[in-house]
């Protein structure tokens, strides 16, 4: 009998380690698509707003346009007269206005109340330096903004509409190609595509941490509830970038290999949460899981290509969260294709919580059973007598007798 209790706590161990995972794929299907012009618009990029109710667009040939994030097919039209190549955008944290950045040292500031689009500041701060990136630090105090040699500037507006430019002391040599800064730390995080990852405190000192070498192509911070970012790099890393508020120098940053994923890594958008996604080229996605450090499979260009040919060779410039597992994907024609998961992966985490719920406390139950009447003779004897063979019964009386006499000795 002792035996058949050991193998109910073995069978226990065994479902508990059977219990499937919540943390498991993120499958999605696209559904509705929106076409917002009939030319192609060279769209480069895709700013959320601070309330995430507004997309400011902006891309090729001087191109800004405005949608809301969950009806695009209200659009906003913006003026702005010059050609230059727009290269990225950032809020202000306080929603009301936006910096944009382009070729040719061009730096716009958009305005929500009257979607005006003016120039922040002169061609002369910046020459002719391709400005590639821009990033708002959460006080909403200063903005930094980097270029192709290195260039990383801080820039505030200064009375008369101009602009207070400071150029920021240790800069490396190569293209700085993305900027993000934490919502809640006065940290911001560069990535290059040769010098490696580095970091800006409160003061606009910039410290490079590490990663030289690798081709970091964006980084992005997902969420305030955790000192972390992410940077990935054209050749399929990820690294998880740990913050201090002690100083770059206690900044941690791991390096991880992606591998079984077909494609370029092109950018990071924010999805929900923790959780980030992986624009890669061809027209795909993948999740990244801060709190895990694992990726997991999201959208695949085989999935792309059966819901629409066209559409699969587009190159993904944007994506934004509307619910947990839903939103859009924005490419650089300007085409729109809401996303949200599968019906059948619906009905299978449906399934697999009501067995998870069942299951958890069942076994638990289980293991406190077993481990209790291990330790416990008088409760081993009253099991045999209620669930034991015939033999089992007289064993069990047989030595429960024997014990009694002894005692009575």
């Amino acid at each position: 009998m002792r035996e058949r209790i050991i193998c109910v706590g073995i069978v226990a161990i065994l479902l508990m380690m059977l219990v499937p995972s919540t943390a498991a794929e993120s499958p999605i299907v696209m559904d509705e698509i929106v076409i917002l012009s009939d030319t192609d618009l060279g769209i480069e990029g895709a700013a959320i707003d601070p309330d995430g109710k507004r997309v400011l667009l902006h891309g090729a040939d001087g191109y800004v346009g405005m949608i809301l994030a969950s009806i695009p097919t209200v659009q906003v039209e913006l003026i702005w007269s010059e050609s230059q190549n727009l290269n990225d955008a950032s809020w202000h944290p306080g929603g009301g206005t936006a910096l944009i950045v382009g070729d040719d040292g061009t730096i716009l500031r958009y305005a929500k109340d009257d979607h005006s689009v003016t120039l922040a500041g002169e061609h002369l701060n910046f020459g002719q330096t391709e400005l590639t990136a821009v990033a708002w630090n959460t006080a909403g105090s200063w903005a930094y903004v980097g270029g192709d040699n290195g260039w990383l500037w801080r820039v505030r507006a200064e009375g008369g509409g101009g602009l207070e430019v400071h150029e920021i002391a240790g800069r490396g040599s190569s293209l700085i190609t993305g900027i993000e800064c934490h919502d809640e730390l006065m940290i911001c995080v560069v990535s290059s595509s040769v010098d490696g990852i580095g970091i800006i405190d409160r003061d606009h000192v910039l410290t490079w941490i590490g990663g030289v070498g690798y081709p970091w192509i964006d980084v992005i911070c997902p969420t305030n509830y955790e000192p972390t970012c992410v940077a990935t790099t054209t050749s399929k890393q990820i690294a998880l970038i740990h913050l201090s508020t002690e100083g770059a120098t206690a900044t941690e940053m791991s390096i991880n290999d992606i591998v079984g994923v077909n494609g370029r890594f092109m950018q990071l958008t924010h999805q929900d949460g923790d959780r980030s996604l992986v624009v890669i080229a061809p027209f795909g996605l993948i999740e990244h899981d801060i709190s895990k450090n694992a990726t997991y499979p999201w959208l695949d260009n085989e999935d792309a290509q059966k819901f629409d040919t066209t559409i699969s060779g587009d190159r993904i410039v944007g994506t934004w969260g509307t619910q947990q597992d839903s939103g859009w994907i924005v490419t650089s024609r300007g085409t729109l294709i809401e996303y949200h998961p599968s019906k059948e992966r619906g009905s299978i985490d449906g399934l697999l919580g009501i067995i998870i719920q069942i299951s958890i406390p069942l076994v638990i139950l289980m293991m406190i059973f077993t481990i209790a009447v291990s330790f416990s003779p008088k409760l081993q004897y009253w099991v045999t007598m209620k669930i034991g063979s015939e033999e089992e019964k007289r064993d069990a009386k047989r030595i429960n007798n024997r014990k009694t006499k002894n005692k009575k000795k």
